[in-house]
Order: C-alpha cells, then structure tokens, then sequence
C-alpha cells in the first residue's frame, strides 16, 4: 500500500479539524474578477454552508428586474446543487442567482450573486497540461486530525497545472481530485483552481485537508505526531483529474511521474558498511532502504518519532559490529 496511513485522507469527525457549522454560508462559484458567464454554461453550482446543507426551497435564477428564469435542480459533485437553465443564457444579460443555507443553531440571511451572461462557448475536450516541481526537503503542514495542521518533517512536491483556454471560461464549475498509483490522494471543490491553475484559497476556507496539487512523504515526525505520513518513499504517478458539473463531456485527465525519498547524507570517510539513518538503512549505493513500510500509522512510519533508530537498522548494525569482532578476534594481535 503507498499511502502511510490512509486515516489522512478522511478523518472521523471526532479527530477532524473543523471551523463552526455556518461560519461560512451559502457560496456561487463565478468567474473571477466580474468575468461574464458563458451563454450554454451547463449548470450553476450553489456550494452549501459550512458542514451544513442548502435550503432548496429558497435557490431561486432572476434576471436583474427580477423576472424568473425557469431552471431544473440536480445534485452535484461534494455535496452541491446545481441551477440548470431550461434554454441559454441571453449574452448581455445580467442575472442574480440566491439561496439561503440550513443552519441548525443559527438564524440564516438570503445569500446573492449577480454575473453577466456572454457569448456561448465551445464546451472543453481537454484540462490542459501538468508537470512536477523538483522535491526538496523540508517542513510542511500535514492536515487531517484536530491540530488543524501539525508541522512534519519530509521531501515533497507541487503538481504544476496549466488549463487549456477552452476550459478557462468553465473551471468555476469544475471539481477536482488527484489519485497517486491509482488511489485517492486528494480533492478539491469547485473554483479550487483558479484561471492560471493555481491553488484557490478562498475554496476551502476553514477546510483543513491537503492541498490538491501538494504531495508528500513524511521522513521526521514532530509532536504532536501526523495522522499519517503520506506517501512511502519512492517512484510514483499522480494523475489530475476534472469534471465539469451537469456537462455531457469526458475531460482525459493528466499524468505525471515524480519520486519522494528520506535519503540521508553520508558522512565522510563512508566504507561501505551500514548507514543508520531517520528512515531506516542505506546500502553501499547511498540509497534509502526503508526497514517495514508501514500502512498502519499506528506501529510506526519511516522514522520513529523523534528519529529513533528502526528495528532492522539495529539488527543490521549489531551484525555489522559482530562481525567485525570475530574477524579482529580469529586475526589474533599484530605479529602473532
């Protein structure tokens, strides 16, 4: 298994780190910066409030002297609802979309936005391209428990993502995900990604979990210790992935290959024997050995915490110095 501790990826609600039900209310991901609405958008999103759910009955689409604009409601991806138009937008036309969220302690206002429809455009084929940063080593937050991010120890790295033009005008409707090897890694909501496809901070605000394009290997552990420690060191392959809301359209997504270690420098004057390093033993060759790559984080990770010596480097050395002994003992002293 790849993943140190699948616990990471979704906690229990009693060990995750979570603002107050409603601190944010109703949202309506739009483009940025007052960017106009494309005319055959296939659906408007309507984001809940905080850990809490939107009152359907209130979403209503108007026009800007308030007449009615006649839409169906379907569900979306990440506990969303979507406005379908029952016909296109008008371009040119300015519109207000609102909605009021289901707070249980709380009394809710009527949450608004207002956009401008603009030309139809083609709907997309394509994300657009994705490349890796080079790993560097270093600290970071690790999110997923009550700690609302504890600062490790490791080798990471940043998926780099350009959309295509064509999806430019769509992606506040769009959804993401990463899987590393074929597994879920992380997620985003929609407008996580912002036109340059950059990370969208305001998407996730008071949402504690990893950042979608941020990927990592823990190699020293702090207290208090993470949920888990990411990756296991080694060759991967992430894949982004995209989905635009309440759209007949299949976006290939995107793969690149990187590589996480917890290498330790040798020291000087290295011989060839055993290194006793933070994740485990290093051969003649310098490279990482990992002892027992663990699934469980509970018996323990690439270090111990505190950066103990692992059980098979122990082992490894006590056989090294054994060794050594019998063979200065069968020697005998010098001129013997």
């Amino acid at each position: 298994m790849f993943l140190l501790g699948m616990g990471a990826l979704v906690p229990s609600s009693a060990e995750a780190c979570v603002a107050p039900s409603c601190l944010i209310d109703v949202r309506f991901p739009l483009p940025e910066e007052g960017g106009t609405v494309p005319a055959n958008v296939p659906g408007l999103v309507v984001r809940p409030p905080l850990l809490e759910n939107t009152d359907v009955s209130t979403l209503k689409l108007l026009q800007s002297d308030g007449t009615p604009v006649p839409f169906t409601l379907v569900m979306g991806g990440r506990s969303t609802h979507v406005v379908v138009p029952k016909a296109p937008l008008v371009p040119g036309t300015q519109y207000r979309i609102e909605a009021k969220g289901n707070c249980q302690f709380q009394e809710t206002q009527t949450q608004s936005a207002t956009f401008t429809a603009g030309p139809e455009r083609p709907l997309p084929t394509t994300l657009g391209t994705l490349s890796v940063d080079t790993p560097s080593r270093g600290e970071f937050p690790v999110y997923g428990d009550s700690n609302c991010g504890s600062p490790q120890e490791g080798d990471s790295t940043t998926l780099r993502f350009t959309p295509s033009p064509e999806l430019v005008p769509f992606l506040p409707w769009v959804h993401w995900a990463v899987e590393v090897d074929g597994q879920p890694w992380s997620f985003s909501n929609h407008h996580g990604l912002t036109s340059t496809g950059e990370d969208n901070p305001e998407s996730h605000r008071y949402e504690y979990n990893r950042q979608l394009l941020f990927l990592y290997t823990v190699c020293t552990t702090y207290n208090p210790p993470p949920p888990g420690l990411g990756l296991t060191p080694g060759r991967h392959q992430a894949t982004l992935k995209g989905t635009l809301e309440h759209a007949d359209v299949t976006l290939p997504p995107l793969s690149v290959d990187f590589e996480l270690g917890c290498v330790t420098k040798l020291p000087d004057g290295y011989d060839g024997g055993v290194i006793i390093t933070d994740a485990g033993t290093s051969g003649s060759d310098g490279g990482s050995v990992i002892a027992d790559p663990i699934s469980n984080p509970s018996k323990g990770g690439c270090t111990q915490t505190g950066g103990g010596l692992t059980v098979l480097g122990l082992l490894a050395t006590l056989r090294l110095w054994r060794g050594r002994r019998t063979a200065s003992v069968g020697r005998g002293p010098a001129g013997g």
